[in-house]
């Protein structure tokens, strides 16, 4: 059934798109036809709008999708002549600053997704939320507090908001992530996809992937969960790129608990899946992710001590069974019997009359 491979077709005019809208973008900023703060506040309409509101949030309509495609390449191309502009210092009163680097990155990553979803899921499973998934519930409120840290200590502490060597680093974080990301789908491929949706059952269609296998090569030989890797680098450099201490703090910590629990849930489904593979794999591979090890084979220990515990008291009752079936063979082998007694006599007569008295 062609509803259960990929439309690879989509790909093309979503690229065309994002190039046209890209360079329209760009001539937006540098001929100045608006200022750059309605762009950042459309930014961030649009990703609420599409995150939060449920008509928009798994909204499935080519159109629709294409419509978003061309209002993020829009907002990267406008904030890449901004970045350009800001570190020239061309810029205006109403210059961004790197908050444009942060909206590059998040529309690079929003696309990514959705062209690495269109490429690994049939067409009923594409849908606006291909650009945002997995968005964990603190995403929308941690981008609304970023920019308004980065905007209220940029006002009130300009000359102690920037360090060019944090940001440096930021930036140089958030393309390792990006490239990890990206390298970790793209050589995974359709292997990548593990239950990332909930959806109605009279909807659900086929996702039986062939030679579906556990991936040992590429980045995932030396990292497990290269993605995820890539996701923590990710937000951690995005942080250190805006020069925000406190949401440096705060999302280091929700993003890294987010990830260990993603990571927990997915050991578990793969180990269910290839329980002899994916646990030699897990023994020769480990991962990068601070703390997550000992967490994992916790984990995995728990898993399989749950697995096997029905197993044993299913053997035990057994073995209980077995010994009260011995136990009533050797109380019956006490019992006095007919046997050797004279058929016919009086005595093998008794048994019908009185059975209680003997056997």
């Amino acid at each position: 059934d062609e509803l259960e491979y990929p439309d690879k077709a989509k790909v093309p005019r979503a690229v065309a798109v994002v190039v046209l809208f890209a360079a329209g973008g760009a001539a937006v900023s540098v001929l100045e036809l608006c200022s750059a703060n309605y762009f950042m506040w459309s930014f961030l309409s649009i990703h609420l709008l599409f995150t939060a509101v449920s008509p928009l949030r798994d909204y499935g309509g080519e159109y629709g999708i294409l419509a978003l495609c061309a209002a993020l390449a829009l907002h990267a191309g406008h904030a890449s002549a901004e970045s350009i502009l800001w570190m020239l210092a061309w810029d205006g009163d109403d210059s961004q600053g790197p908050w444009s680097l942060a909206v590059i990155f998040a529309c690079a990553l929003y696309l990514q997704g959705y062209i690495k979803e269109v490429v690994t899921l049939p067409p009923d499973y594409i849908s606006t939320l291909s650009f945002f998934f997995p968005v964990f519930p603190a995403y929308d409120a941690a981008l609304a507090l970023n920019c308004l840290e980065l905007f209220m200590e940029w006002k009130y502490f300009p000359d102690y908001k920037f360090w060019r060597p944090l940001m440096c680093l930021g930036v140089l974080l958030m393309v390792v992530g990006q490239v990890l990301v990206y390298r970790a789908t793209r050589w995974a491929d359709r292997n990548f996809w593990a239950s990332s949706r909930e959806v109605e059952e009279d909807e659900l269609v086929g996702l039986e992937i062939p030679n579906r296998r556990v991936v040992q090569d590429g980045p995932y030989k030396w990292e497990r969960h290269p993605a995820y890797l890539g996701a923590l680098l990710w937000g951690v450099g995005a942080e250190l790129m805006l020069c925000n201490p406190i949401m440096l703090v705060i999302v280091s910590f929700v993003l890294w608990a987010s990830l260990l629990h993603v990571t927990m849930e997915e050991e578990k489904e793969l180990l269910d899946e290839f329980p002899g593979r994916y646990a030699n794999y897990c023994a020769l591979t480990g991962t990068w992710l601070p703390g997550f090890t000992g967490l994992l084979e916790n984990s995995a220990f728990q898993q399989e001590m749950t697995d096997n515990a029905p197993e044993e008291e299913e053997k035990g009752q057994v073995d209980e069974e077995e010994e009260e079936e011995e136990l009533l063979e050797e109380e019956d082998g006490l019992l006095p019997t007919w046997e050797g007694v004279p058929k016919g006599g009086a005595l093998w007569n008794r048994q019908f009359q009185e059975p209680w008295r003997l056997g």
